[in-house]
């Protein structure tokens, strides 16, 4: 019996150890399980309805295709098939469609030319005919594909309110629904019709149907809206196609970009689609040739750039826009895309490319790619009269006449043969270069000759000053038959005004006048030839003839008496001003050659009222400097010589924002402007501008600006190398060997001035007077009058007389060396000689005595001065004030300052001021040194730095910290406020290194010194390491610092600074302080 039990037990235990496993190996997972089971029944009670209802339509499905397929075959139509196959007119199409429409259903490829028909015979019940045929043949006609013929052939015929009509009647009827085909369909034709809230509408419908949206459908509709323009919807499709993958086709980009630039909305849409769409090589050109239209390089550029970095193939319409685009802005890019396309095969270069390259080229002097375009051509055969045409256009807009003639060999040499345009430029160039020979040969050679070509060798023999041959043209002229107007008696009679020949000149006017061949420029060529002559009573009488005779003076006619009054002499400034005034009273407005005028004549200014008046002069005129070279170059070179920084940095800003090409002397100006403003980068960015990218070659006077701007900013190692690198190809003249000696007389380095003197005369350079001069102020600088002596005794020898400059340097280096007996020995023996005519050599000597404490004979030479009408200069004045100022006589400073410049009609320029203030420190007089420095301050133009600089030196050997650091503040502008220094400038580092130290000792390092030394930092200003060694050095006691809270510097009783006011008061300096008034 337990047997039995057992028996029937056991299998159950086996059941339980088997749950018991199970249990055991799921327990670790039986939330995971529990998920998966409750999932599964919820996706079964979710699709429950789905599943029958998909049956449904399964069976629903294969019964409607039984039902197709048992009428989709209609019994043909022969007759039909017959009449479309022979081309027949659509009436007749319609005519056996017409008659057998009851009785077969006409297939899809027959129903499209049917329904074409019916639209080109206009026919009224187009929709109620295809509807009729349809209900005739429900099984066959009643389906989408019969739908998709017929709205194709609608929407293709812009039939849009037909086919909205046929779509609806044909899914009310017969519950037909769209189909994918036949929402490309719609989506197309409302894009055709431009109606986008229709095509919104059709893409909503699709998205409730789940239709898909196919790359053929966004197709249709980018095609639609680009035939009617718009732009917009197009780029809106572009970024759905980009959305959902597809690739948008070349053509809609091609035609998006040709419609959009139309509309000149090329960069709007190259931005839209940049990122979008792939740029087709067509859509590329077709940018690129918008942006030329623009001028816009910056937006060619990165369209370019886009291009390439989607792999697009340039054409030679793009090369041709870029090329095109880069040599208007002299981009030196122009030349590495021109050798680009002659490596590209897709590219083509013609001769019409070439000319045109070339002419634009002329118009920005881009003179190095111009050789790169005519050396292909060379290399290519490809040398035709239009292209050295356009090569002698390139050389004449870079006044290089001379070649320009020399292409005229070269034209022979090639078999080639000028036409008559070419030999008249020819005869014209060789008249502007000199060259009469070749201007003649030219008249022999050219078929015919035209009044120009006669103008041109009479103005020839203008530049001989041939008067007699000027006549003889002039009757071959009267003699050959051709018409001479007035134009042909001017150039005669300007040849007569050149000569100076005026008795001629009168004597043409009078038959001028006889034969009523006069216009205003005739007066204006006579009122030349007065001028010349200095005859300005003439000139001013032929001004008033002007206006009887109906002739009114013009811009011309005024500029050049101002011109003549200007250079006249001394220069009669009044007849100028008169002149303006005139020209501004009869209602001619004031040009740039006016301005041109007025800046030259400021070369012999000595009042700065008149340099005031010019410059106002320019800004009422509103002439903008950079638009006319000549403008640029007078006012360039007035506002270098005026120390007119702010100007001059405006200049120089508008021109690097510029995109003007300047011609080699120009660049001159520039780089002296530059060196002015202490901007050597700049100086040699336009260096390099000249040389490398605009391929010019500097000539003496350039090279000279440049030597003479590394010499002023202390790089005479570079000036040195920039001479021996040049003077191969450019011979080095006087002036640069001068310039360079000047470099190492401002470094003190008279042995290497000695030496370079001494390898000229051993290269048998003959030596003029400045670089001798130059020679020896090097010497001088240094004391070395022994030296001197060689060099004076060489002079002689190669018969240079010393000169007042000679001189007044070997004074000057009497007095440094201290020798100030032998230093008036040499100034009397110039008085004996008649020399001393000037303050220069008073002034050297006045500094001498100064820096030797001479007093006595400091007096006696002012005394001298005053005796033989000596007159004082702004430098003589600096001299005196630095005098009285040693002397602790600063009431005698200031009542210098007060009555000379008022006596002998100049003004006190920064410099004498700068003076005026070390002496009133140096005497204790902080308050008056400061009054000083507002009176700069008022003059608007900013203060130097040497005079804040002065300032600060001057307040830390004071004691007066907290006013020099005060001034740094200020003269930087460092917590917020206007810089008041220059453009350009700063306080030099000695002087900050020297706050520095005093802050250091008063224990204000960390505490004002270092923040200081981080702010003048921050603004860019050069800070030395000294300073912040200065600066961090150890601190005497924390009670400095509470003094320095308290006001600092004030006069601790130690520093002398009470007794020098005591004695500045004793002499009674507050009583007699003319400086405000002055």
């Amino acid at each position: 019996m337990a047997i039995s039990i057992e028996s029937a037990t056991s299998p159950f235990a086996e059941l339980l150890a088997l749950r018991d496993s199970i249990y055991l190996l799921v327990a670790p997972f039986w939330i995971e399980v529990c998920f998966i089971i409750c999932f599964v029944l919820g996706f079964a009670v979710l699709r429950f309805d789905d599943f029958f209802s998909f049956r449904k339509s399964v069976k629903g499905e294969k019964k409607k295709k039984v039902v197709d397929d048992h009428h989709f075959h209609p019994i043909a139509n022969p007759r039909l098939q017959q009449v479309v196959d022979k081309k027949a007119d659509s009436k007749t199409i319609l005519g056996v469609w017409h008659a057998a429409k009851a009785k077969v259903p006409t297939s899809p490829q027959l129903l499209r030319v049917v329904v074409q028909a019916m639209i080109e015979e206009q026919s009224k019940s187009l929709i109620t005919d295809l509807m009729r045929h349809i209900r005739a043949h429900p099984g066959a006609m009643a389906n989408s594909r019969t739908a998709v013929v017929a709205l194709d052939v609608l929407a293709r015929a812009g039939r849009i309110d037909s086919m909205t009509q046929f779509l609806r009647e044909l899914r009310e009827e017969f519950g037909v629904h769209p189909s994918s085909s036949m929402f490309e369909v719609m989506l197309g034709g409302y894009a055709t019709a431009g109606d986008e809230a229709m095509v919104s509408k059709v893409m909503q419908d699709m998205k409730k149907s789940r239709a898909a949206l196919t790359p053929r459908g966004l197709s249709l509709c980018i095609k639609g809206f680009l035939k009617n323009g718009k732009v917009d919807a197009v780029v809106k499709k572009f970024r759905e196609m980009k959305d959902f993958g597809f690739q948008i086709p070349p053509f809609a980009v091609t035609q998006l970009v040709r419609i959009a630039c139309e509309a000149a909305r090329g960069r709007e849409v190259f931005e839209a689609i940049s990122t979008v769409a792939t740029l087709s090589p067509e859509a590329t050109s077709q940018l690129l040739e918008d942006c030329v239209k623009s001028n816009d390089l910056l937006l060619a550029k990165r369209i370019e750039e886009t291009a390439r970095s989607q792999e697009v193939v340039l054409t030679t319409g793009a090369y041709d826009a870029l090329l095109k685009l880069h040599t208007m802005s002299a981009d030196p890019r122009a030349m590495d895309l021109f050798e680009e396309m002659q490596a590209s095969s897709a590219a083509r270069i013609s001769e019409g490319l070439c000319v045109g390259l070339l002419a634009r080229c002329a118009e920005v002097k881009f003179l190095k790619f111009a050789e790169e375009i005519v050396k292909y051509c060379r290399g290519s055969g490809a040398m035709t009269i239009s292209t050295y045409s356009a090569l002698m256009k390139v050389y004449a807009y870079c006044n290089m006449y001379d070649k320009a003639c020399d292409l005229y060999d070269q034209i022979c040499q090639d078999g080639l043969k000028p036409d008559a345009v070419m030999y008249g430029c020819l005869m014209k160039f060789a008249v502007e270069c000199g060259r009469t020979q070749l201007s003649q040969h030219l008249s022999e050679s050219a078929p015919t000759l035209d009044i120009q070509n006669y103008m041109s060798l009479i103005r020839a023999a203008g530049r001989d000053k041939d008067v007699k041959r000027a006549f003889e043209i002039l009757e071959r002229l009267r003699s050959s038959g051709v018409h001479i107007d007035v134009a042909a008696f001017n150039c005669v009679l300007d040849v007569c005004v050149s000569a100076g020949d005026i008795k001629r000149a009168q004597n043409l006017m009078t038959e001028m006048k006889t034969l009523k061949l006069v216009d205003v420029i005739t007066y204006n060529t006579l009122l030349k030839g007065y001028c010349q002559q200095g005859e300005l009573a003439k000139g001013k009488a032929l001004l008033l003839e002007m206006k009887r005779s109906g002739h009114p003076p013009n811009d011309v006619s005024y500029n050049c008496l101002i011109n003549a009054a200007v250079c006249s002499g001394d220069g009669d400034l009044s007849l100028a001003w008169e002149t303006i005034e005139m020209m501004e009273k009869s209602g001619v407005e004031v040009d740039h050659y006016t301005i041109s005028i007025m800046m030259k004549a400021l070369k012999k200014a000595r009042d700065s009222s008149d340099v005031a008046r010019a410059m106002a002069l320019l800004d009422k005129s509103g002439i903008e400097v950079l638009s006319d070279e000549i403008l640029l170059n007078t006012v360039l070179e007035t506002c270098t010589r005026h120390r007119e920084t702010q100007r001059l940095e405006a200049i120089l800003t508008s021109y690097s924002n510029s995109s003007l090409q300047c011609s080699v002397h120009t660049y001159g100006a520039l780089i002296k402007a530059a060196s002015t403003l202490k901007k050597l980068s700049l100086c040699w960015s336009l260096w390099r501008e000249m040389e490398e990218d605009r391929a010019l070659e500097p000539n003496e006077i350039v090279l000279g600006c440049m030597l003479d701007a590394l010499v002023t900013n202390r790089q005479i190692e570079s000036a040195v190398q920039l001479l021996g690198k040049w003077k191969q190809r450019l011979p080095a003249n006087m002036v640069m060997y001068s310039t360079i000696m000047k470099g190492f007389a401002n470094t003190h380095q008279a042995d290497r001035a000695l030496k370079m003197w001494k390898e000229m005369l051993a290269e048998k350079i003959r030596l003029n007077i400045v670089v001798y001069n130059a020679v020896i102020d090097a010497q001088a600088r240094v004391g070395a009058m022994e030296n001197v002596s060689e060099i004076v005794s060489q002079m002689e020898q190669d018969g240079v007389k010393p000169d007042v400059i000679s001189l007044s340097t070997i004074v000057k280096g009497y007095c440094i060396k201290g020798d100030v007996e032998a230093a008036f020995r040499v100034f009397r023996e110039m008085q004996n000689n008649g020399m001393v005519k000037d303050s220069i050599v008073y002034n050297t000597l006045l500094d001498g005595c100064t820096r030797n404490n001479r007093f006595d004979m400091a007096d006696s030479l002012l005394e001298d001065m005053e005796a033989n009408h000596i007159r004082p200069t702004n430098f003589t004045m600096g001299i005196l004030v630095k005098m009285w100022g040693r002397r602790r006589q600063l009431d005698k400073a200031f009542e210098a300052l007060a009555t000379l410049p008022t006596k002998h009609g100049f003004v006190p320029n920064t410099q004498v001021k700068t003076c005026l203030i070390s002496a009133c420190i140096n005497n204790g007089a902080v308050e008056e040194a400061f009054e000083v420095l507002d009176s700069i301050k008022k003059a608007g133009y900013g203060v130097e730095a040497k005079v804040y600089s002065a300032m600060v030196n001057g307040l830390v050997r004071q004691g007066e910290l907290d006013k020099a650091v005060a001034l740094l503040v200020e003269a930087h502008g460092l917590r917020g406020g206007r810089p008041q220094l220059a453009p350009g400038g700063w306080i030099e580092a000695d002087a900050i290194e020297k706050l520095a130290h005093g802050l250091a000792q008063r224990g204000l390092g960390e505490k004002v010194g270092v923040p200081l030394l981080d702010q003048l930092r921050a603004a860019k200003v050069p800070i030395s390491s000294r300073a912040y060694t200065s600066v961090l050095g150890p601190c005497r006691s924390s009670q400095n610092g509470d003094r320095y809270e308290n006001g600092v510097g004030k006069g601790n009783g130690n520093d002398g600074s009470e007794r020098r006011d005591s004695e500045a008061r004793n002499n009674g300096r507050r009583s007699s302080r003319p400086f405000r008034s002055s």
